[in-house]
């Protein structure tokens, strides 16, 4: 995960995902509910809640992301390239969301 990167405000429709922290300190938001993770924290951000994750070191963090059922790894493989643009495309990003089942609500969350 990118310093100061992480997804923006999005829902799983029919996939549950959790996110395992290796590397880095995370803001969550679930629903309306704000956490940060430490080193070895662990969210569960079930299906039809809305979410964002957010790393906030300055260095690159590391997360195991799982998604049930699994697929996600498409997603990463069509956001990435994306999600890595100088400028990145929000309507490219958000059709990518849409095509693996998922909807933008909005932006990344703040380092506040």
């Amino acid at each position: 995960m990118a310093p100061r990167g992480g997804p923006p405000l999005h829902v799983h429709h029919s996939q549950d995902e959790t996110i395992h922290v290796l590397k880095g300190r995370y803001k969550v938001r679930i629903g309306e509910d704000l956490f940060v993770l430490e080193e070895g924290g662990f969210a569960y951000l079930p299906a039809g809640i809305p979410h964002a994750f957010l790393n906030l070191t300055d260095a690159p963090g590391e997360v195991i992301v799982v998604y049930v059922p699994g697929g996600g790894h498409h997603f990463y493989a069509e956001m990435g390239p994306l999600a890595r643009a100088e400028k990145p495309d929000r309507a490219a990003i958000a059709a990518v969301f849409a095509k693996h089942g998922m909807t933008l609500l909005g932006g990344p969350l703040s380092l506040d």
